[in-house]
Order: structure tokens, then sequence, then C-alpha cells
């Protein structure tokens, strides 16, 4: 494993300086609800947990203890249970705030997996949180996500539970109730996501979406990327799959690269129109480099290509996250430093612009708005700001 190395950053026109630090031990995810409700301006609401179940509201400065909601009383003696991953998504009602579900493990006396299940809570405008629906689990799970999909003129809610196999929980959310439905034919709604086996554990996740195409990337603990589109005109899913060394540890669609171009198939524009659109991936695995990939759908033809390496990425320990703000590209180390690189890419070569360090090692990062950049690391919450040039 590289050490981490001080190198210089010269000529930067960008600089990024830690404002805030909240401690937060066993920290596991950091999650952002935008909450609009009827007024004019949306208010944030942010939620840290950690691995034992600890929930921080920390605008309100509120704490809920998530396993006393679980009715787990039944625990035999010496077991315990800890968070696995999360994820939360906001609620379209006066008196829900957002949804909030979680993976769960339960340990033996030899801290060893011995189950594992989900667990879906409702937050309420006034933050009171309570227990909608807990699912058992057949595998480990690692990964999960809320998807918001418009279906016959309305709003659904999704929560996809990433297990290993061949089986994709994928459970449809009550939206006035929160209660957490399993699909018997997943795949008939996410068909993008459908694979014989899973080559391991979902690491991570990023789906996104055009008016013609869905796209999703699935990361994997065996180093495998998936990569797949569906076609919403022709309902045929397009599939790519390609191996990195170690865990992968991003994958993550660049929301502002995106290129959409009608192409006519006939010399003489009579013939019908194909559709071209690429996008620009994020991935890297634990070891790194973080590359860029370009992504191409073109007459019914998926391809991706290297496009540019983040020089030095991997020189700084383990690569643990990354994210996209502004024109550039975030990536969070092992070592407590976030690298800031570029995203164009019209450079002939991917320098470090800029490096903020935070003195732990970073877990994950989530943009809060155009220049400040949550930093959830092993101690705590770190608020990373853009300073004025």
């Amino acid at each position: 494993m590289a050490l981490p190395l001080d190198l210089p950053v010269e000529n930067s026109e960008v600089s990024f300086t830690e404002k805030k630090f909240l401690p937060f031990s066993e920290s596991n995810q950091v999650l952002i609800i935008y909450d609009s409700g009827k007024g004019v301006n949306t208010t944030v609401h942010t939620c840290l947990i950690n691995a034992y179940g600890r929930l921080q509201f920390v605008e309100e400065n509120k704490m809920v203890c998530l396993p006393k909601l679980l009715n787990e009383s039944s625990l035999k003696s010496g077991h315990s249970i800890e968070l696995s991953c999360s994820d939360v998504s906001p609620l379209n009602s006066d008196r829900s705030l957002a949804i909030l579900a979680t993976c769960w493990v339960e340990l033996n006396e030899h801290f060893c997996p011995c189950r594992h299940f989900g667990a879906v809570f409702r937050i309420s405008s006034t933050l009171h949180v309570e227990l909608t629906s807990k699912v058992e689990a057949a595998t480990p799970v690692a990964h999960c996500s809320i998807i918001t999909r418009m279906e016959d003129s309305k709003l659904h809610k999704y929560w996809i539970v990433y297990g290993v196999g061949e089986e994709l929980p994928i459970y449809k959310m009550q939206e006035g109730s929160g209660q957490a439905n399993k699909i018997d034919n997943a795949l008939s709604v996410f068909p993008e996501l459908a694979l014989d086996v899973f080559p391991g554990a979902v690491t991570r996740s990023s789906l996104v979406r055009s008016e013609k195409l869905r796209w999703s990337a699935l990361g994997f603990d065996t180093g495998h990327v998936f990569l797949s589109v569906f076609s919403l005109h022709t309902h045929m899913v397009y599939r790519k799959l390609i191996k990195f060394s170690g865990p992968i540890s991003v994958v993550y669609f660049i929301p502002s690269r995106v290129q959409n171009t009608p192409i006519l198939c006939d010399k003489d524009d009579s013939g019908p129109v194909n559709f071209h659109e690429e996008r620009y991936l994020v991935v890297s695995s634990t070891l790194g480099p973080v590359a860029v990939w370009k992504c191409n759908f073109e007459e019914d033809f998926l391809s991706w290509n290297h496009e540019f390496v983040l020089k030095q990425s991997e020189q700084f320990d383990t690569i643990t996250s990354a994210c996209a703000i502004r024109d550039l590209i975030a990536v969070g180390t092992y070592s407590g430093k976030v690298l800031f690189y570029s995203s164009n890419c019209d450079l002939l070569s991917h320098e470090i612009a800029s490096i903020t360090q935070i003195h732990a090692p970073v877990v994950t990062m989530k943009v809060l708005d155009e220049t400040t950049l949550y930093v959830l690391s092993t101690a705590g919450l770190h608020t990373v700001t853009l300073n004025d040039v």
C-alpha cells in the first residue's frame, strides 16, 4: 500500500479549507435531506449514522438510537447488531420529512455474522423517527439505495438491497406509511440491474437517466464494474463488464458531463433516427488510480473507453470515495487527504489542482452545494468550503 506523500501543488487556482468539524465516532454514513416544503427556501437536514446505529441530526443537534427502535430484544446473550449501510429519500408530505432505509448484521458471541436484515424508518417533520418495516436478508449486504422513479405520472420509491448471489431484492415503498413491500418480479422494474450471478458483493452504485436511456453502474468487492444501459424505446438492455485490481470504492457518473445527439440512419435524411448518448464515469478500486471513462451508446451498441487518469491519486493510501463539485472531481483517501482535480476532458494531463488535509481517514463525501463539501471521516464530519479567489 502506498504511503501518503506531500506533493507540491503548483499554480493552483482553486483551494478548499476545512471550516467546521463535528466529532462523531465510528462514522458510517452522512445523509442530506433537502426539504422544500411549501416555502420558497429549501431547508437542509444533515444526518450522521455510525456503525452502532446512532443517528444524529446535525443542525438540530438531536440524537436517535436506532437499535432501540428495532425491537431486537430477543437477541441471544453475547450477540450484537451493527449497521452495514443506509440511504435516505425525502417524502412529499406535510407530516413526513423523509424515509430512511438501513441494513444490519447480527454478530454472535465470537463477532461472526450470523444474520442479516433490513429496517425502514420514517422521519416526521418534527424529526420523530419510527420503524415502519423490517425484512430478512438471505445474504450479507454492503450497499443499498433508494431510487425515485416516475411511473404513470406518479413518483414511486424503490429500495434496492444489493445482496450477494442471484437474487436482487427490491422493495416498493408506500408513500404514506413508508411500508416496504417486496416486488415479486424485480427485474421487470429494473431490467438494467439483471445479472445471472453477481460477481461478488456490491460496494458502490450510480444510476442516472435521460429521456431515452437509463444508465447504471455497479462496483463489486471483487474488482468488477458492471455497466448497463436500458433503452426506454426498445426495452433492450446492453451490458459491459470489466475487472479492476482491488475492491471497487468509486463508481460515479459525473452529472454535468452528458451529451445527447440524434443520428439519421439514411443518407437521404428520411430513415429512422438513432440516438447517441455519452456519459463520463469515475471509477477506482481501493488501490487506485482514479480514472474517468467515457461511456458511449450509439446505434444499439454500448462501449466504454479509458478517457484519462487522475495522476498521483494512488499515492495517498487507499482511495475511499469521490464526487463532483463545480467543475472539479474530489477524491477522498484513507490518509486523510482530499484531492481535487479538474474534470475538463480537454486537458492533456490531469494533475492535482488542490489538496485539503483533514487529519483522519476519509469514509465518504457528499456535496452540499457548489462551494461546500461534507467529508465524513472516522473522526466525524468535516465541512470543507471553496476559498474565494
